[in-house]
C-alpha cells in the first residue's frame, strides 16, 4: 500500500482541528478539495476515517489509529525541515527567536544589540507570547530559540539558564500595605491578587512561590495584559506580582508602590531554551554560545 502524503497531511489537519473549514484554511485550498481528498484516502485505505457527529465530525477507530502514526510522521517532517535548514543557512542566515512581550521591551534589545554586533549579517525575527506558547513553538520548530521564565519543560527541549529577573509585590498608593516597610507572604493569603494567564512562566513562579510557603491566594482575576494589571491595581481592585522594570514609569508618578516582602526580594529564573538532540543551525549555535559565554562571566 503507497499512501499519498498530502492526502495525510489533509487527513491529520482535519482530525487535528476537527474541522474541514480550519484544515482548508492551513493548506490554503478551498474545502471541497480537503473533502475531496480525505474521500481519496479513504478509498485507497478501503476503511472510514471520519464519522458525524452532531454539526461536527469524530474520528473513527480506525482514524484515531491512522490520526497517532500521521501525527509521529509529521513531528519527524518538522524536524527533518529544520534540520537541514541547518546545512544550508550560514551566520548569514536568519535567527527565529520568540520571547515574552515584557522581555522583548526590557531583556532582548541590549542581548540582541550585542548579537547583532558580533554577527551583523544574521537576519533576527523576534515574536512574542506567553512563555508556554513560546515552549510549544520552540518544540515545533516554529522558533530556533527561546528566551522565557522558567517552566516544567518538555523532554524535547533542552534549557541553559539565563538571568534571574526580579519581581515586585505591587499595590496602589492608597492601598495599607504602601504604608508598611514590608509585608510577609502569609499577609497576603485574603488580598485579591491578579495575576497573568495560563501560560504565564511568571505566574508559574510566583504561585509556586507562595506555594512554598503555604500560602493560597485569592485570585481576584487573570489577565495577559500588563498595562490592564496595572490599571487595575492603580484603581484599587487588587494586588499583583509584576516584572520590575515595568513599573518604574508608575512608581516614579506616585500611582504604585513596590511593597518590599520579609522573605527576601522574588527572583525568578529566566532559560534559553531550544530542541534537544537535533542538528541545529549556525546562527542558533552563535546565539546560544553568546548566552554561554555571558553566563560564565
Amino acid at each position: 500500500m503507497r499512501m499519498n502524503l498530502n492526502q495525510l497531511r489533509t487527513f491529520f489537519l482535519v482530525a487535528k482541528e476537527k474541522s474541514v473549514t480550519k484544515a482548508a484554511e492551513s493548506l490554503y485550498v478551498t474545502q471541497p478539495a480537503v473533502t475531496m481528498q480525505i474521500k481519496s484516502l479513504e478509498q485507497d485505505l478501503k476503511i472510514k476515517l471520519f464519522m458525524k457527529h452532531g454539526k461536527g465530525i469524530e474520528l473513527t477507530v480506525a482514524g484515531s489509529v491512522l490520526f497517532e502514526y500521521s501525527e509521529k510522521i509529521f513531528e519527524t517532517v518538522e524536524e527533518m525541515e529544520y534540520v537541514l535548514k541547518g546545512y544550508t543557512d550560514s551566520t548569514h542566515g536568519t535567527l527565529n527567536i520568540g520571547t515574552t512581550r515584557s522581555f522583548a521591551r526590557y531583556l532582548m534589545p541590549d542581548l540582541l544589540a550585542r548579537f547583532q554586533k558580533r554577527f551583523p549579517k544574521v537576519k533576527i525575527i523576534l515574536k512574542v507570547g506567553s512563555s508556554q506558547e513560546i515552549a510549544d513553538g520552540v518544540q515545533s520548530f516554529t522558533y530556533d530559540v527561546g528566551i522565557i521564565c522558567r517552566l516544567p519543560f518538555k523532554a524535547k527541549l533542552k534549557a541553559i539558564p539565563y538571568t534571574k529577573e526580579e519581581f515586585c509585590l505591587v499595590v496602589s498608593s492608597q492601598h495599607i500595605f504602601s504604608k508598611y516597610d514590608a509585608v510577609s507572604f502569609r499577609e497576603l493569603q485574603n488580598e485579591p491578587v491578579i495575576i497573568r494567564e495560563n501560560g504565564s512562566g511568571s505566574r508559574y513562579a510566583i504561585l509556586s512561590l507562595l506555594s512554598s510557603y503555604n500560602v493560597k491566594p485569592t485570585i481576584l482575576l487573570e489577565a495577559a495584559s500588563i498595562e490592564f494589571i496595572k490599571e487595575y491595581i492603580i484603581k484599587g481592585q487588587g494586588i499583583s506580582f509584576l516584572y520590575k522594570p515595568e513599573i518604574k514609569l508608575e512608581i516614579a508618578q506616585g500611582l504604585l508602590t513596590p511593597v518590599p516582602v520579609k522573605e527576601g526580594p522574588i527572583f525568578v529564573q529566566t532559560d534559553t531554551i531550544f530542541p534537544r538532540d537535533v542538528d541545529l543551525s549556525p546562527p542558533v549555535k552563535a546565539f546560544l554560545q553568546l548566552i554561554e559565554e555571558e553566563m560564565q562571566g
